[in-house]
């Protein structure tokens, strides 16, 4: 068998693959850039954020250590259902 066959039965096994499920662990401990990256906002907007200073938006849950800001990736979960949950209760 020659390179070119190998490669492309290597590639065609791969997708033939069911994909499997990532799991997210709720209890992971993510930065504030890891956040930003969850939600798809700027790292700057991502504090805004944690310090409670977007109007109409709950602060997000945080700890410190020192200086520095984690958010567990559950907390910011139960954020969004609540954001989501505030604004069907607005628009009703």
């Amino acid at each position: 068998m020659n390179r070119a066959t190998e490669g492309e039965n290597m590639n065609s096994a791969i997708l033939e693959k069911e994909p499997e499920s990532i799991a997210i662990d709720p209890n992971e401990i993510l930065t504030v850039h890891q956040a930003a990256q969850v939600l798809k906002v700027s790292y700057s907007h991502m504090l805004r954020l944690v310090r409670g200073q977007v109007t109409g938006m709950p602060p997000v849950h945080h700890v410190r250590a020192g200086r520095s800001v984690r958010i567990r990736r559950g907390a910011l979960t139960d954020w969004i259902r609540n954001v989501e949950n505030l604004s069907v209760a607005g628009a009703a």
